[in-house]
């Protein structure tokens, strides 16, 4: 499904990712982690098509990245989701529904367990991140991909709804989804996750299979200080 071959990604002076290779098989679930500025969206949007190697190829389902086929199989539920403020809920959702030739009544229905149930008329700009993130989650997965890139789905979401996105990954790594998802909230990808990529300064540092321990146990074992994951509010993550 996921092919990165010697990926690395500048951006002026400033390199993001630095030879970075990994590969990962239909419906495994593998979890990024690293501090702020160690690459992890870069990867992510290097996945998604939005970000260009300069040197190397990234490959999914066979296709580069940036490919037009790659884009039918993935979907990229992202941190801050690409919305128009003036658009009303159902004519963001018709937008996507027009792009991917699916059904908007089948998008409203996925409304239906959210806070966005009786808010179709609401313009996007009148909601708040919770539930703009819960309406980029639909539009991201209308198209049911076989692959799901997440940048911190769970944030700014309430309880009722991390518990209602645990329950849907667990049901899409059931189906045998491939999921590559960015967290800094470790105990949310514990008793999900198959494999743990370790990002560091753009390199990727350590490749965990995850077998017999949680996300949280590999990297007591691999950093105990923490140094690895630890969040430094001041500093942005790469792009």
């Amino acid at each position: 499904m996921i092919d990165v071959e010697s990926v690395t990604v500048r951006f002026g002076d400033h390199t993001a990712l630095s030879e970075a290779s990994f590969t990962a098989v239909d419906g495994e679930f593998v979890c990024l982690v690293g501090r702020n500025g160690s690459g992890k969206t870069t990867l992510l949007r290097l996945l998604a098509g939005l970000a260009e190697p300069s040197t190397g190829r990234a490959r999914i389902a066979g296709h580069t990245a940036t490919d037009l086929a790659a884009r039918t199989v993935r979907g990229f539920v992202q941190a801050e989701p690409p919305l128009y403020d003036y658009l009303t809920v159902r004519e963001q959702l018709s937008f996507v529904c027009r792009l991917h030739g699916t059904s908007l009544r089948a998008a409203l229905e996925r409304l239906e367990d959210t806070v966005l149930s009786d808010r179709h008329d609401a313009l996007v700009r009148e909601l708040s991140l919770g539930m703009r993130k819960q309406l980029g989650l639909v539009g991201a997965t209308l198209h049911d991909p076989a692959l799901v890139l997440m940048d911190e789905p769970a944030n700014a979401l309430d309880a009722t709804a991390v518990g209602a996105l645990r329950a849907t990954v667990r049901d899409w790594h059931a189906r045998r989804r491939t999921i590559v998802l960015c967290t800094h909230d470790l105990t949310w990808a514990d008793d999900l996750a198959d494999r743990l990529l370790v990002l560091q300064r753009g390199r990727i540092l350590h490749d965990v299979r995850l077998a017999d321990e949680t996300v949280t146990a590999a990297l007591r074992r691999l950093d105990p200080t923490g140094a690895l994951t630890r969040p430094e509010p001041t500093h942005a993550e790469a792009t």
